[in-house]
């Protein structure tokens, strides 16, 4: 390998690592939010250990982290509302689907580099 692959590797890994950050924040996040709707520990730790259990079947992550980039396109959608402008929830809608689908699917290769 010549120096610059050995680079680009190594600041791939950490741009999986951050983005693995942020995807098991929003698994936090979900889990608390369903525990305390449901005023449950135990739909707390379920939902956790489900969306972790989900991350290990290809198929289901692949649904899962695509779920989670359409909220991020509907966050976009929603501040575009906050211009009043049709194409600024079309531009911001699908920037956040996109940019979730990025930091999704790194997230998943920093997963799975850590679990083979």
């Amino acid at each position: 390998m010549q120096q610059k692959d050995i680079r680009q590797a190594i600041t791939q890994a950490e741009n999986n690592e951050t983005n693995s950050t942020i995807l098991f924040t929003e698994i936090i996040l979900i889990s608390i939010g369903y525990g305390l709707a449901e005023k449950s520990w135990y739909i707390f730790g379920g939902v956790f250990l489900g969306l972790i259990f989900i991350l290990q079947i290809k198929v289901l992550s692949y649904l899962l982290l695509i779920l989670l980039s359409i909220v991020w396109g509907a966050i976009g959608y929603g501040l575009g509302t906050i211009f009043g402008s049709t194409e600024a929830m079309v531009v911001l809608s699908i920037l956040g689907f996109l940019l979730g689908l990025g930091v999704h699917f790194s997230a998943l290769e920093g997963y799975e580099d850590l679990h083979e």
